[in-house]
């Protein structure tokens, strides 16, 4: 294999950040679903939402012409509903430590950003897909506005994973997060079928993002596939796990299994970094301006930085 495979120090770019809009955190409070309303409705330049451990109620409902990003956590206490009527510039839907809540997002024709989509959520619906356990329905009118996506499962699930990117076929950037602690399975997942072509695959994804990777046959296999099938991608980002140690040998073989050589994109660089140990443990809710809330995923920095040429 013809390669250059070196140790380099990376200077970590500035986090590109957006002027702050106002941002409201509700956290731990009792509320009814029509004082909520009437909150919001109170809130006419509002920008950013925080949503954690709501009490006292099992249904909010979200009607807003300036929200941009909501960020969630722990919904409610038990099973409940959160409605998205209407925002019409919600850009970022953030959603971490699901519990047993149901979201529905009506209209929201400029999200862009979008995740954790996890199988711990037991239903999310956008526009007129429904994602129950992360297994999407058919649908004829695929989610066009997202360009960033991340996924958060236990284990590689190719199928999986395939089955949901149909329905984002303008997706840019894809992060895939493994994390034993997921404890929820999906269950009837489609099979990929070859003859019907992904879209994002073939015009769209430039970055792909895996973390917690471990170099083993299942990851690899789920690797390889984007390795070997995505047409424009130019960064394939391997977030390896801190308990393996990076070095040169282990690089090489990771490259030779992946079957680097014969890559879909001759664009394409491949790096190996370390994960970080949790996405939402490192966003600052105080501070969404930053432009990719899912770059703490892949750590580039000099204590474990490794870059392969190909």
């Amino acid at each position: 294999m013809s390669q250059l495979l070196e140790y380099t120090y990376v200077q970590p770019e500035k986090e590109k950040r957006y002027p702050l809009p106002p941002q409201l955190n509700l956290w731990r409070v009792s509320i009814s679903e029509d004082v909520f309303s009437v909150v919001l409705s109170g809130c006419r330049v509002l920008g950013n939402l925080y949503l954690s451990e709501i009490r006292d109620v099992d249904c909010l409902s979200i009607s807003s012409p300036s929200l941009r990003i909501i960020v969630i956590s722990y919904l409610f206490e038990g099973k409940g509903e959160l409605l998205i009527k209407e925002a019409p510039c919600l850009v970022r839907l953030l959603l971490s430590c699901p519990g047993g809540e149901i979201i529905r997002v009506l209209r929201a024709p400029k999200l862009e950003i979008l995740g954790l989509l996890s199988p711990c959520i037991p239903e999310i619906d956008i526009a007129n897909i429904v994602f129950k356990g992360s297994i999407p329905s058919r649908s004829e009118n695929p989610i066009c506005t997202v360009k960033v996506l991340a996924l958060h499962f236990s284990r590689p699930n190719l199928d999986a994973v395939l089955d949901i990117l149909r329905c984002f076929p303008c997706l840019e950037k894809l992060y895939v997060i493994w994390d034993d602690y997921v404890k929820a399975e999906m269950k009837n997942v489609r099979q990929y079928e070859p003859l019907d072509p992904i879209k994002c695959l073939e015009s769209h994804l430039k970055v792909l993002v895996l973390t917690n990777y471990k170099g083993g046959e299942e990851d690899v296999g789920f690797a390889k596939f984007f390795v070997l099938n995505a047409e424009v991608v130019k960064e394939i980002n391997f977030g390896v796990c801190k308990n393996i140690d990076i070095d040169m040998k282990w690089m090489t073989d990771q490259l030779m299994l992946l079957e680097a050589e014969n890559r879909a994109s001759q664009d394409a660089r491949l790096k190996f970094g370390s994960s970080s140990a949790s996405w939402f443990g490192s966003l600052d809710t105080r501070d969404l301006s930053i432009a990719d809330p899912f770059s703490y995923c892949f750590v580039d920095r000099v204590d474990a930085l490794s870059e392969a040429y190909l």
